[in-house]
């Protein structure tokens, strides 16, 4: 290996050993309700778009192939009494639990046929519940790794974070691990409770 190539090598591994964290934390929350707050960290979502989908909250972001969507699901009182007060003991008996959209989402999922290797963990005493799997797509070669994360953050909300990248490589499933890890409750007085 000739010298130049040889100092070029060197650089690039220093440039890559030495190079800052550029994860950003972004703050979602239903609006006007600051004790909703979740907040999240990406190396590779710049900015988020935001909008009303009836009384629910929809954040949405992408960069460099990966996605993230905030889905804060207003319930209802109906929903609130057969999501939440009627299935209290299959969570523990608890008011607040991510056991209740971990249930609502996971069961709701239209794709669910096309998925495989999927993963769940967490417990409804957690702050969040957790899903994985890959989604392939019938007649393409194309698979999609999916992430979920679950939390109910009020008495009648709850919140289905989704994380994606299509094609992804053994580094961006550990990249989008890494986003799961960094996701927080922002009012620690609504984690689960009886």
């Amino acid at each position: 290996m000739s010298n130049k190539k040889l100092f070029l090598l060197l650089t690039a591994i220093c440039l890559l050993a030495f190079k800052g964290d550029d994860a950003k934390v972004f703050d979602f929350a239903y609006p006007k309700r600051k004790d909703t707050g979740i907040s999240i960290s990406s190396a590779h979502i710049k900015k988020f778009k935001e909008e009303w989908h009836d009384t629910d909250y929809y954040y949405f972001g992408e960069g460099d192939g990966f996605i993230c969507s905030v889905l804060y699901y207003k319930l209802n009182d109906s929903e609130q009494k057969s999501l939440v007060k009627e299935t209290k003991i299959l969570a523990g008996d608890l008011d607040r639990s991510p056991a209740y959209p971990f249930a609502y989402f996971g069961s709701s999922d239209k794709f669910k046929s096309m998925e495989t290797n999927e993963t769940i963990w967490g417990e409804p005493t957690d702050d969040f519940m957790f899903r994985q799997n890959d989604l392939t797509m019938t007649g393409i070669k194309i698979t999609q790794k999916n992430m979920y994360a679950y939390a109910m953050v009020d008495k009648d909300m709850f919140v289905n974070i989704h994380l994606s990248k299509m094609a992804a490589s053994p580094a961006d499933s550990t990249e989008l691990m890494a986003m799961l890890k960094s996701l927080v409750i922002k009012n620690k007085a609504i984690t689960p409770s009886k």
